[in-house]
């Protein structure tokens, strides 16, 4: 132990003997989304307003142990130089944040922008068309689609089960649902 960090298990994880509150959780992580679901171990810091920063998480007791043990080496020593709680918390949370910033460099991990224009042609995708959570959308694009003699700019949505085109131009507008199943040639 140390007056920085604390290492947790959530509970009915590792022991066997969660008791309701285990029951409990485990219930609910069978009932919600899996993509949704908390690793059992995480590492808080603690700032002296009792703010608590995640610098850790993670899904088995070895993970962890190994999370732990690099702040021990890397980071406690230098923690006693600093003269303030607040210079201490700057630092920590500047080391951590540098830390991640370079895992994402280093995996080529795209930056909120492309996840944010995803998620935004996720919704108008589901608002458009009346699709579910379960119509999963793939990718988009801008394109056009061909309808007489005019051309029509819009954006093509490709879910699991599903080609969409939607266009709206000069006051009309063009909606195109396909199934992949009824797709027989592309040419």
């Amino acid at each position: 132990a140390n007056p920085y960090f604390i290492l947790q298990r959530r509970k009915g994880h590792g022991d066997g003997m969660g008791g309701l509150a285990g029951l409990l959780v485990g219930t609910l992580d069978v009932v919600l989304d899996s993509n949704a679901r908390v690793a059992p171990y995480r590492i808080l810091y603690q700032t002296p307003e009792s703010i608590y920063w995640t610098v850790a998480c993670g899904s088995t007791r070895k993970e962890i142990t190994e999370h732990w043990e690099w702040l021990e080496q890397n980071l406690l020593q230098t923690l006693s130089i600093f003269e303030t709680e607040k210079d201490i918390t700057t630092f920590v949370k500047g080391k951590i944040q540098g830390i991640i910033a370079e895992i994402s460099k280093n995996s080529d991990i795209k930056e909120d922008d492309d996840t944010a224009k995803f998620k935004e042609a996720t919704m108008k995708f589901r608002r458009l068309y009346g699709m579910p959570e379960e119509e999963k959308l793939v990718n988009y694009y801008s394109c056009s689609y061909w309808k007489g003699k005019m051309p029509r700019q819009g954006w093509m949505y490709l879910s699991i089960n599903h080609l969409c085109f939607h266009s709206f131009m000069m006051g009309k507008e063009a909606k195109l649902v396909i199934r992949w199943v009824d797709i027989t040639q592309l040419e």
